[in-house]
């Protein structure tokens, strides 16, 4: 694309296949807590985790971000009926197997390489924690390819708040027109970026209805139809 310098590219559910990282974390939670490991964990967890992290709160119940990751143990033990209530170790062990993981999202390799050697300045804009994100980017085969990675944690607002795109956009010294971004969430990475006037390209691998009012620039179901575009 013309004037495109910079690609802001999101990472869970776009370059880093979050579902197997989380499963590789929970596999490793469990069996150092003595636990043999079912797959129906993973499906109790996850939106328990999502409502968590959404809403800021569960069932009604408010819960601040800073308790999200202890109390969404507490809930996740409490539904599986086990017995087990060191619910800070469990937010541990699954923070150093998250940090641990690794799995990329279908043909992310390959377009990141070859967007790195068309000469772009390739970056990640991602929701999280600094000490779970990064090293899950860093430490993937693509993690080479990015010059830099921001996590909302360290600027204090997350996607879609203009201030962790405009941060970035200060980092590099670029203007919004200068830059596109990709990501999976509607909400999060397209109106994010329509927030700071920037283009959009939302990856939709499931081939999800938009039943939002969010209209993004461009679809894409494949990354790797990202080579026809740049």
């Amino acid at each position: 694309m013309e004037k495109i310098k910079s690609i802001f590219f999101d990472a869970d559910g776009t370059i880093i296949n979050n579902k197997e990282c989380e499963k590789q974390a929970l596999i490793y939670l469990f069996e150092n807590i003595g636990i043999s490991y079912k797959e129906e964990f993973q499906n109790i967890f996850r939106p328990i985790d999502t409502m968590l992290w959404e809403n800021e709160s569960y069932n009604g119940i408010s819960v601040t971000r800073d308790e999200i990751p202890v109390y969404r143990f507490q809930l996740l033990f409490e539904k599986l009926d086990i017995s087990y209530d060191n619910y800070q170790k469990a937010n541990d062990l699954f923070k150093i197997g998250l940090t641990n993981s690794k799995a990329l999202m279908e043909n992310s390799e390959e377009i990141v390489e070859y967007l790195y050697n068309k000469n772009y300045i390739l970056c990640v804009v991602t929701n999280g924690l600094i000490e779970i994100q990064k090293p899950k980017v860093i430490n993937s085969k693509i993690g080479k390819f990015f010059t830099h990675i921001i996590v909302s944690e360290e600027v204090g607002a997350h996607k879609p708040n203009p201030l962790i795109f405009n941060t970035l956009l200060e980092r590099l010294c670029l203007s919004p027109c200068d830059v596109i971004m990709i990501g999976d969430s509607l909400k999060n990475d397209i109106q994010g970026a329509k927030n700071v006037n920037i283009k959009n390209i939302w990856y939709n691998p499931e081939k999800n209805q938009n039943n939002t009012n969010i209209i993004p620039d461009i679809e894409i179901n494949d990354l790797i139809q990202l080579k026809d575009m740049f």
